[in-house]
Order: C-alpha cells, then sequence, then structure tokens
C-alpha cells in the first residue's frame, strides 16, 4: 500500500509543530510529490527520501480495519517515518531532538507517538503535541 502525499504532509506538519514549539526556532517540514522530507530553520537543513510503501501494512491497518481504524493506522504510519526520519535528519546535523522531560533521552517514534526508552518504556506525548520545556 502507498502512503499518501496528503497523509505525510499531515504529519510533517505536526512534526513541524513540535519542533517550533520546543526549540523556539522557525523549523520548517515538508514533503514534496517525490516523497523528499526537507526539514530546515534556514541554518540546518536536511533531505530525505521517503519510502513511498507502508512499512507494515498488517501493524497499521490489520484485515477487517474498519474505514475509520484504517484512516488512524495510516496517520499513525505516516507520523513514525516523518518523526523518525526528522530526528534522524537532524542528529546528522548534531541536533538531538526531542528530548524526554523526565530521563533526559532522545524520543523515538512509535504509531504516532513520540515514546522514551528510558527507565520504563513510555509514551510521552502524541506527533504533533509534545510540550514546550
Amino acid at each position: 500500500m502507498d502512503r499518501e502525499l496528503d497523509r505525510l504532509s499531515a504529519a510533517a506538519a505536526r512534526v513541524q509543530a513540535d519542533l517550533r514549539r520546543t526549540t523556539g526556532r522557525p523549523w520548517r517540514c515538508s514533503v514534496d510529490a517525490a516523497h523528499l522530507l526537507t526539514v530546515t530553520d534556514g541554518t540546518v537543513t536536511g533531505r530525505v527520501v521517503l519510502d513511498a510503501e507502508v512499512e507494515d501494512e498488517e501493524w497499521f491497518v490489520p484485515a477487517g480495519a474498519t474505514p475509520a481504524e484504517r484512516d488512524a493506522g495510516l496517520d499513525a504510519d505516516a507520523d513514525e517515518v516523518v518523526a523518525g526520519e526528522v530526528t534522524a535528519a537532524l542528529r546528522d546535523h548534531g541536533v538531538e531532538w526531542p528530548r524526554c522531560p523526565d530521563h533526559h533521552r532522545q524520543l523515538g517514534a512509535c504509531s504516532g507517538w513520540w515514546t522514551c526508552e528510558g527507565g520504563a518504556s513510555h509514551d510521552v506525548a502524541e506527533v504533533g503535541s509534545l510540550q514546550a520545556g
């Protein structure tokens, strides 16, 4: 199943909101028609070509899923791939983002949530809902 550009763009907007809110910098995240993800603050720029296929379709859209479950699963896939690639692109430029407010470790993204592996693994916030501070 192909990833939809509209979903990837919406995920990029959610990650952009988290970046801006938590760093205070004017980050922009976008995905173009060739699935090229760009993240930039005007000084630091990272670009990554996103895989056009949903990586684990059965996980995100199990057989028998309702249309609402399908949409939620595809949104979670888009959030996970965009958030993961943005954090990797920033890391390549020496930017460790985002960080767990409790454990001060870099967060990962799983199924539409920012997650921390510090202490007991836990969800920190939905992608697009990280709090400043």
